[in-house]
Order: C-alpha cells, then structure tokens, then sequence
C-alpha cells in the first residue's frame, strides 16, 4: 500500500505515529519524504474531536480502499511529464 498523507506539523504526535504503525503492521519498512506545501484547507482552527474524526476517517478510507486515488508509476510519470510540458 502507498499514501500520502497532509497534515499540520502540530498533528505528529507520538499517537499519529502509532496509527501509522498500525496501518502499515505487515510491513517490514516504510519511505518516508517529508515535503512542506502550501495550505490545503488545514489551517483552520479544528477541535480535538474534528481532528480526531478527519484522521480516522481518512485511515479508515485507506483500510476500506475508498476515496483513494492510486496509479502506477507509468502513469504517474505520464502525468507529471503532461503537467510539466503546460
């Protein structure tokens, strides 16, 4: 499995870590890159239960394969070289 997940600096807490532990349990390593980005809607002032519920629910979208956008490599390239040429 491969995600990408955008959150706040604040959110990567030693319980974030957890869950991603958890979701990633069968598997021996992981790959990391870390790449800061413009605001995507996180800004926002949330409450703990909003953040907690945004965070499961994406986790529970990755478990379930809903809402996940997934290609190949091929195509990844395909579309960045696409993206790049505009």
């Amino acid at each position: 499995m491969e995600t990408i997940i955008r959150i706040k600096t604040s959110e990567l807490t030693p319980d974030f870590i957890k869950k991603i532990k958890a979701l990633f349990k069968n598997d021996d390593a992981l790959e990391i890159s870390i790449t800061p980005i413009s605001d995507f809607g996180l800004s926002k002032i949330e409450t703990r239960e909003e953040y907690e519920k945004r965070i499961n629910k994406a986790i529970r979208n990755l478990e379930k394969k809903e809402d996940v956008i997934a290609f190949t490599s091929q195509e990844f390239n395909s579309l960045s070289n696409d993206l790049i040429k505009k």
